[in-house]
């Protein structure tokens, strides 16, 4: 491997890292001026990385589209999860009530 591969390897991680930190921070508010900013700096990233390399650009919108997803897919499966698990914890507190009222020895 020669020096420009390494340095263009190099490049594409800085990138790849930087993009996704500005998008761990970014919070779409349009009225922002911040958040502007933030957009337009994740763009410039993206554009230079798609300058640096047009496959690694493509293969990074394709991993973070996947990821997106994943996280989608988790979500859902947890929230079905909380709320089948909240049902349960309501029950049984209304249980302990219901419990507590006819034994109360008070």
């Amino acid at each position: 491997m020669d020096r420009t591969t390494l340095d263009k390897l190099l490049e594409i991680q800085y990138l790849k890292g930087r993009i996704d930190e500005l998008y761990k921070g970014y919070v779409p508010n349009y009225t922002s001026t911040n958040n502007r900013i933030v957009d337009t700096r994740i763009s410039k990233y993206e554009n230079k990385l798609k300058e640096t390399d047009e496959l690694a650009y493509e293969l990074y919108m394709i991993e973070s589209q996947n990821s997106r997803y994943a996280k989608r897919k988790s979500k859902a499966k947890m929230s079905a999860l909380l709320s089948t698990i909240k049902d349960t914890l309501i029950d049984m507190a209304n249980y302990a009530i219901i419990c507590a009222i006819l034994f109360d020895e008070t």
